[in-house]
């Protein structure tokens, strides 16, 4: 089998993360991760100095939004393919990131055999999801929205104008969890803002 050396770029807010993924995929003989980052911003900077020839992308990062992040990069870098590498399963995310440019797209829950073939197939300038998000894509706009008992819990107390810290209070959750809830209901309502998930919430009758 030919061995490729693809230079993979990581972004992930999680070091553990980053530090698993690079030991696996360097492991696979096929690339190696040069450079890992724990914000967008870090990687922007980096990105102004050298390219590499994949950019793994959490989008959940704590200083800015992923999909915005990855039209940025895909239009102004472009022999730099980008992979969604994330926990987010929602058709509108999928779809988003799909529109913006995104090369490849992967769940978390993913094998690492599924991450090092998008990492090659991207390289060979082929587009890559895995076969769980190519089923939620051909599923569509069908693919309905399912939240979990604590995003309902939370869900309903952001409609009854409630603050993050006052939420974390409420269900003995850090004020961080209940950040990032927040922004895992916005992505899953495929909206910008609270007030944008309060409407989508009010229209569909989900509480």
């Amino acid at each position: 089998m030919k061995k490729y050396l693809i230079d993979v770029y990581i972004a992930d807010d999680h070091q553990m993360v980053c530090e698993g993924l690079s030991e696996m995929i360097n492991k696979s003989g096929k690339a190696h991760v040069s450079r890992t980052f724990n914000t967008l911003e870090a990687c922007r900077v980096a990105l102004q100095e050298r390219r590499p020839d994949v950019l793994l992308l959490d989008l959940s990062m704590p200083d800015g939004d992923g999909v915005a992040f990855c039209q940025q990069i895909v239009s102004t870098y472009q022999n730099v393919r980008v992979v969604a590498v994330t926990i987010h399963d929602e058709y509108s995310m999928i779809q988003r990131m799909v529109e913006c440019g995104a090369h490849g797209y992967v769940l978390k829950s993913s094998p690492i055999e599924e991450l090092i073939q998008a990492i090659v197939s991207v390289w060979q300038k082929q587009q890559y999801v895995s076969p769980q998000v190519e089923n939620i894509l051909r599923e569509g706009k069908s693919h309905s929205v399912v939240l979990t008992d604590v995003e309902k819990k939370i869900l309903r107390r952001i409609c009854d104008g409630h603050t993050n810290p006052e939420i974390a209070l409420d269900l003995n959750l850090s004020t961080e969890t209940v950040n990032w809830y927040r922004k895992r209901l916005l992505a899953k309502f495929n909206v910008r803002n609270t007030v944008g998930l309060v409407r989508n919430v009010l229209e569909q009758k989900l509480l």
